[in-house]
């Protein structure tokens, strides 16, 4: 069918009061005559009767053109939106009062989509309730941590058809969907300026997509919602098939696959108005569109600050993701002009931290004034108030200066021989991860038993060398180390307990790695002199200890879909270089 009837078909099917051409006019954005034209056109071929009413064969002409269903990618975990999105998917944040897949929701109903699809992952059973309420389908993506939106399509796959794609944190002020649409499309607004997140569109005189770049430049961009039609389905659905499972596809979206054979898959531009679709990617402009976005999402986050530091939840102000941790996600926020630090556990934490434990050893810090920052710690669910230091410049292990003010801070720790009642022993932490192994991956079971057996000797040779035991902090690196002027404030002590001191001395060279002849140059702030050789061996060893359980951890972290692949090689490598210097030490 003609594009230019099509549209005057639609408009009618959805306006079934009387109706004048000068409204049919002004509804499609077509010039009345042409209009005039059109609707004569349809009367001659009986699509349409005088009332400019649909006829059963104008139904049965629009009938291939009816959208089937909708598909709404609500799978991701949406971590541009925390705090809200510790508790909440992003898709059920309500903006303006309103839960935004709700409103999608209500949108595609009212345009006459009656079958609906959600595709869930992260938190997905806070989407349960949809199936009662809206009588929705719910698809769940298991590879949501790991796979992008891709992956989301392919286990919606078998509802693909003449079917509108929406991800679940649009906002859309008009309904814009329809009971038929033309062809396949994406919808687009036009960028000005430079890109580089946007994919853009090179498109023909008739709006027909021919390629996509990234970065944008001057261009109409990928923007909202996309429609599949049948066409477009057939071909789409067996590539995306064929794509899932390779190996480096992993991060790929639904639009990376499909712009690698675009002149292959048909698919034309839907121009917009920016206002037409909202995206919100950070808190910040959802704040902007919704000022009062925070009293509708009162999540425990809020309640939790507002509790602490006796303020209203509309003092809340300036938060800012600052850390997305091995263990935690942390952001910064302002309330009554001073800046905190809120800490979230991650998903990883509780396997491997004990809260209580933590907070009696915080409590410890501050008392002596090694880390001042604490507010208030939870030590059942573990989140975290601090302040919020203003650091003057990083924290570097092969900076003297820095070397000096840490090994003064650990000094004062462990002179004051504080005995907290509970340890945190290397070697029995990572049989701990170990066993967790034992039952959750065999390979990665055994390829960790080996690295324990090869400890073993190092493990009996720290026993017997009998050091101070004392509190310790046991994670000192740079994220942990802030440097405000000629203050240094160590942070985090999730893993600190009574351990043998050594396990901190070590740091001092154990993460710049200088050479073994340089030990007393590092070492010297600690202990004002030349360290003796047995001071040495017993640092060495506890180096490839501690390196031994961060690369154990690691294994962990990566079976429990966290990617610490950036630091597993540095961890082995040192494990193994401190581990071969201390038995040949120990031998000596």
């Amino acid at each position: 069918m003609d594009k230019e009837k099509f549209e005057i078909l639609r408009y009618l099917s959805e306006h079934h009061n009387e109706i004048t051409q000068a409204q049919i006019a002004e509804g499609t954005g077509k010039a009345p005559e042409s209009v005039r034209t059109l609707l004569d056109a349809l009367l001659a071929e009986a699509l349409i009767n005088d009332a400019y009413q649909l006829t059963e064969k104008g139904y049965e002409v629009m009938e291939p053109y009816r959208v089937k269903n909708a598909i709404i990618l609500a799978a991701g975990m949406s971590t541009r939106f925390i705090p809200v999105s510790y508790e909440l998917p992003k898709g059920l944040i309500s903006v303006k009062g309103e839960v935004m897949i709700e409103r999608q929701i209500r949108q595609l109903k009212e345009a006459g989509v009656q079958e609906i699809i959600v595709v869930v992952g992260y938190m997905m059973e806070k989407f349960f309730y949809l199936r009662s309420k809206y009588n929705v389908k719910l698809v769940v993506n298991n590879e949501f941590a790991t796979k992008n939106t891709h992956s989301s399509i392919y286990v919606a796959r078998d509802f693909l058809s003449n079917t509108y794609i929406l991800c679940s944190d649009n906002y859309y002020p008009q309904n814009m969907f329809h009971q038929y649409e033309y062809r396949a499309f994406y919808c687009s607004v036009f960028l000005a300026g430079t890109s580089y997140v946007e994919r853009a569109f090179t498109y023909d005189e008739e709006g027909l997509i021919y390629d996509t770049n990234k970065p944008s430049h001057d261009q109409w961009i990928m923007y909202g919602h996309a429609y599949y039609d049948h066409a477009f389905t057939e071909k789409f659905r067996p590539l995306l098939e064929s794509y899932f499972g390779r190996q480096g596809v992993e991060g790929m979206y639904w639009e990376n696959v499909w712009a690698e054979h675009v002149k292959e898959i048909p698919m034309w531009i839907q121009k917009c108005e920016p206002t037409d679709i909202l995206e919100f990617d950070s808190m910040d402009e959802l704040q902007a569109f919704d000022p009062d976005y925070i009293y509708n999402n009162r999540v425990h986050v809020f309640e939790n600050i507002c509790r602490i530091l006796c303020c209203e939840i509309t003092d809340i102000c300036d938060m800012t993701i600052i850390k997305k941790g091995l263990n935690n996600q942390s952001f910064k926020f302002k309330v009554n002009g001073e800046y905190y630090i809120y800490r979230h556990p991650g998903i990883n934490a509780s396997g491997v931290i004990d809260r209580k434990k933590e907070a009696t050893n915080l409590r410890a810090a501050k008392k002596l004034k090694i880390d001042e920052t604490l507010v208030y710690i939870d030590e059942e669910e573990g989140w975290k108030i601090s302040k919020f230091v203003t650091t003057t410049e990083i924290f570097d292990f092969g900076n003297k200066k820095h070397i000096d003010m840490l090994a003064r801070k650990l000094k004062t720790l462990h002179d004051a021989n504080i005995s907290v009642g509970f340890g945190f022993e290397y070697e029995k932490e990572a049989d701990h991860l170990i066993d967790i192994l034992r039952l959750t991956d065999a390979l990665a079971y055994r390829r960790s038993i080996a690295e324990k057996e090869a400890m073993l000797p190092l493990f009996e040779f720290l026993r017997k060398d009998q050091w101070q035991v004392s509190l310790c902090h046991n994670d000192l690196y740079e994220p942990n180390l802030l440097v405000d002027g000629d203050n240094l404030h160590i942070i985090d002590w999730e893993f600190s307990g009574d351990a043998d001191i050594g396990y901190d001395i070590c740091k001092l060279f154990a993460v710049h790695n200088p050479d073994y002849q340089e030990y007393d140059y590092w070492l010297e702030q600690y202990y004002g002199r030349e360290t003796t050789f047995e001071e040495k061996r017993h640092l060495i060893a506890c180096a490839s200890v501690i390196y031994y359980y961060w690369y154990i951890w690691g294994i962990y972290a990566g079976k429990n879909n966290q990617d610490v692949s950036n630091y597993m090689m540095a961890w082995y490598d040192k494990m193994n270089s401190f581990r071969i210097k201390a038995l040949e030490m120990i031998g000596e």
